[in-house]
């Protein structure tokens, strides 16, 4: 099975999404910590990468942490097309972006349809993961949710649990 790398529009997703909308309210940090939060969710256990790229100010610059990567550019959207390929899913609902993307032979999916997938599969990993380990990610900050979770090879798995699992 091929690995699919999603190339994000940070704040195109974000602004196009209620949920993480209003956590943007409270400044951009909060914006972006609620978004990774959740693609980290939405990787655990998947086969993909993701790369989230956010404008930034002055030049840019990278960070990432637990499998998923931060990128801040000027402009994002440049960067985003330049990141697009073969093996690529770009997410955004802007068209230059969906266009740029297609032509440099990646997927898109807007940010509203990406969004949906989200939720659908951390909705469905709420129904076979423990509560404790739930709420690590999404009552504590990104820091703490990494620091919460051990990879083991095989997707995230909540620290004290590994040695109960199956071998």
């Amino acid at each position: 099975m091929n690995l699919v790398h999603y190339i994000v529009d940070g704040y195109n997703l974000i602004r196009r999404t209620p949920a993480l909308a209003g956590s943007e309210q409270r400044g951009l940090e909060a914006g972006r910590e609620a978004l990774l939060d959740r693609l980290f969710l939405y990787k655990a256990g998947k086969n993909i990468e993701i790369t989230v790229v956010f404008d930034g100010p002055g030049g840019s610059g990278f960070w990432a942490r637990g499998g998923i990567r931060a990128e801040f550019a000027r402009p994002a959207d440049a960067a985003i097309i330049e990141l697009a390929g073969p093996g690529t899913v770009v997410v955004s609902s802007d068209i230059e972006v969906q266009e740029g993307a297609r032509r440099r032979g990646a997927q898109t999916l807007s940010s509203e349809e990406f969004w949906g997938q989200v939720v659908k599969a951390i909705e469905m990993r709420r129904y076979r993961r423990p509560a404790e380990g739930r709420r690590a990610a999404f009552h504590g900050t990104w820091d703490k949710a990494c620091e919460e979770y051990e990879d083991d090879g095989d997707g995230r798995v909540p620290k004290g649990r590994r040695s109960r699992r199956k071998r």
